[in-house]
């Protein structure tokens, strides 16, 4: 009873943050992927006037965070899940861990590497309790929150974000690596496409 009951809990929680959690990732490899191969920062932050230069660096900071944020609150929820009770919730977790490796990799240029407990920081900075519990801020409100509360680990974020319109070269590895890991899980967790388009996602085939 013990087992099955760790694995309903496990089963409820997965179900939970399904949807967010893919569209998170979703959209966050689409921006990676338009970063990359569809000129986005040429096109919107090097050659845009002020109000497209903002969006692309706010809304591309956003991506990020809101992705770290659903990570940290599926993070809280599963720990004291006994993971090897259900084979696709450990499954989840390791894909997940290898997003979170990427991003602290060292085998990369410094650009864009966000440690472990920065991810989490960052995350937590992103979530608010909601009429529904826990959930990530919303791009209105964080828009909000980066103009009132200046905050190292985003203004960190925040200039290397911006230093991809010159330094793009250098991020081509770790943002590729993102980016394939990205989509393996949004295949494995919208596996049919009903949610997220399978033309939509396209790997990069940058290779080193």
């Amino acid at each position: 009873k013990a087992e099955a009951g760790r694995r309903a809990e496990a089963e409820q929680t997965a179900r939970r943050f399904r949807e967010p959690l893919g569209r998170a990732a979703y959209e966050l490899q689409s921006r990676i992927f338009n970063i990359v191969k569809g000129q986005f920062l040429a096109v919107y932050l090097q050659g845009g006037d002020g109000r497209t230069r903002s969006y692309a660096i706010n809304h591309t900071l956003f991506v990020i965070a809101q992705y770290f944020a659903w990570t940290e609150l599926i993070r809280r929820e599963i720990q004291f899940i006994d993971l090897g009770a259900d084979k696709e919730t450990r499954q989840l977790a390791q894909l997940q861990h290898r997003i979170y490796a990427g991003w602290q990799t060292d085998r990369y240029v410094p650009l864009l590497r966000v440690f472990g407990g920065e991810q989490h920081a960052i995350g937590e900075r992103m979530i608010w309790e909601g009429p529904r519990g826990p959930q990530c801020m919303g791009f209105a409100a964080f828009f909000d929150y980066l103009k009132g509360s200046p905050d190292s680990l985003i203004c960190a974020l925040q200039a290397d974000v911006e230093s991809l319109g010159t330094g793009l070269e250098k991020a081509l590895p770790r943002l590729t690596e993102l980016q394939h890991s990205l989509i393996d899980l949004v295949v494995f967790l919208d596996p049919e496409a009903v949610r997220f388009p399978k033309k939509n996602r396209t790997k990069i085939d940058f290779k080193s």
